[in-house]
């Protein structure tokens, strides 16, 4: 911001330069105008003094006249010699043919001189020029009398300076008030007209009212367009950050623009240049993107990604899907149906078959009639067992944990009166009070991971474990083996997965009980694993987040 004194250097500064250069330039002349003047006046008395007679010059009148004019006047002749001079009382000894002025005005040159005068002893301004061929005339004047003169032509000068600059500095003083003060004003309003404020002050000026008013209607406008940009902007983000496709926007080398989706699928944080990449894999990966012959999938490690592009004449855009999650849905779907297939199909055989030898053998057997009926009620049996197990896989897969509470006592009771034990003993170790995890849900862990023992285990005892604290709730279920084999303790929660003969799938169910088991602990953010135990055995765990039942707030 410019401020007061900035204003006053601005003006007060060149003028007060011009006034001194300019004032130095008329001293100047002045001196030469007094100079020229001092000669004419010599080359005047000169000519004065040259009509008297040299007779008459030797006259004391004549003498006292000269002093009185402050006047020196000499007259010498050809070889030198001093004939006449005001300035002395005494005759004149010294050669003067060699002095500088004599010699010229005996050529014929008339001259001008300025030394110490060997015979005063006064700094003398001389004039010498020829009466005749025998004799010249010189006048002088002391120097002093012409220092004096342009003494006070400078004085005369620099007062005048003086009373300029002061002049001009109070002059420059009021224009810089004034002129900061509008300035000001005029800051004021710009500021005001960049914040779209429609009362502004007048100027008195329409060009300048003018370009305030419409500096004022752009800027408003300009902010309120911005305001928007920026919305859109942010919005455009947002989507950006959340979908989950990769986005890259690449114009020659440079990467304009990539969303952090993109480095979750690539593992890998772009630059700002595709030759800026350094991991050979990675560069390998961009230049197949970017390359002529666009490729439509990426294969990344077991990743499939899907890629899309839209190109303009400016940049291309593409789009980067991550597809691995649903080719294994399809396969696991694939496979799902097959196995769905297989399961329904086996018992479904069973009751057919036996169905259509009652029917073909009116006259069977009580005996044989009553094994038939037990196979048919058994395979149905097991057909609803795999149907309610499949719609309670389906449930739990879809939907969120219900915020509720349950007795931990009270569950086991229920669960004790659904297990049907077939001869195996089962030793509980169980906390007790509430915990919030759905009773039911906790119930079908139990039974499923209970039954799951009793229909494996080729020992007679199963441990069974609740233990509760703040924010979670264990449960534990360990057999007496057989164990199962490393390899196969991830998979035996898949759905339908068939273990190895040593497990007794004479005794199995639906095959979706420990599916459902992991589905509910992933309901809760908990988690569901085996290992083996030191009876030899399988020991199950299950960790199970307690949510809380009431919002916090």
């Amino acid at each position: 911001m410019i401020n007061n004194y900035k204003i006053f250097a601005l003006i007060f500064l060149p003028a007060a330069l011009v006034l001194v250069f300019g004032l130095a330039l008329i001293q100047q002349k002045n001196v030469e105008l007094s100079s020229r003047q001092f000669e004419d006046q010599l080359k005047n008395q000169w000519q004065l003094v040259s009509i008297i007679q040299a007779s008459t010059m030797d006259t004391e009148v004549f003498k006292d006249l000269s002093k009185k004019l402050g006047l020196r006047v000499t007259l010498i002749d050809r070889i030198g010699t001093v004939l006449f001079d005001t300035g002395t009382q005494g005759e004149v000894t010294e050669d003067h043919s060699q002095r500088e002025e004599i010699r010229s005005a005996f050529l014929g040159v008339p001259a001008m001189a300025t030394r110490q005068s060997a015979t005063t002893g006064l700094y003398t301004i001389y004039y010498a020029d020829r009466i005749n061929d025998d004799l010249v005339l010189r006048v002088a004047y002391p120097a002093d009398y012409y220092q004096n003169l342009s003494g006070a032509l400078l004085a005369q000068t620099f007062s005048g300076l003086l009373a300029l600059v002061i002049g001009v500095g109070i002059f420059a003083f009021l224009v810089s008030k004034n002129t900061s003060k509008t300035l000001k004003e005029l800051s004021q309003a710009v500021n005001d007209a960049k914040n779209g404020n429609q009362n502004l002050p007048t100027f008195n000026n329409a060009s300048l009212d003018t370009v305030l008013y419409s500096l004022s209607t752009v800027t408003r406008e300009l902010k309120e367009f911005g305001q928007k940009n920026a919305t859109l902007n942010s919005r455009l983000q947002y989507i950006l950050d959340n979908i989950k496709e990769g986005v890259i926007l690449i114009e020659n080398d440079s990467i304009i623009y990539s969303n952090e989706k993109t480095e979750l699928i690539l593992g890998y944080k772009l630059p700002g240049h595709v030759s800026e990449i350094n991991q050979t894999d990675m560069l390998s990966i961009m230049e197949s993107l970017t390359g002529k012959e666009h490729v439509s999938e990426l294969h990344l490690g077991d990743r499939t990604i899907s890629v899309n592009y839209q190109s303009s004449e400016q940049a291309t855009l593409i789009i980067l899907h991550d597809i691995s999650d649903r080719l294994k849905y399809s396969g696991y779907k694939s496979d799902l149906v097959a196995n769905i297939s297989h399961e329904l199909k086996t018992p479904l055989t069973l009751i057919m078959t036996t169905s259509e030898v009652i029917t073909k053998d009116k006259d069977m057997s009580k005996d044989n009639l009553d094994k038939f009926l037990t196979t048919i009620y058994g395979n149905a049996r097991r057909l609803n067992t795999l149907l309610d197990d499949l719609i309670s896989l389906h449930r739990f897969e879809t939907s969120e944990p219900l915020l509720s509470s349950a007795d931990l006592d009270e569950v086991v009771t229920d669960v004790r009166d659904l297990i049907e034990t077939k001869g195996k003993t089962l030793n509980w170790q169980t906390d007790s009070g509430q915990v919030n995890v759905n009773g039911s849900h906790l119930t079908s862990v139990l039974v499923n991971l209970i039954g799951n023992a009793i229909k494996y285990s080729s020992g007679s005892d199963i441990d069974i474990g609740l233990k509760r604290s703040d924010h979670e709730l264990e449960i534990t279920v360990a057999d007496q083996g057989p164990v199962i084999p490393l390899n196969e303790r991830e998979r035996i929660f898949e759905r339908f997965y068939s273990l190895s003969a040593s497990r007794n799938r004479d005794n199995s169910g639906s095959g979706l009980g420990l599916s459902i088991v992991k589905h509910i602990a992933k309901l809760y953010g908990g988690q569901a694993k085996v290992v083996e135990n030191d009876k030899p055995g399988n020991t199950f765990v299950v960790r199970l987040t307690q949510k809380d039942l009431e919002p916090k707030q």
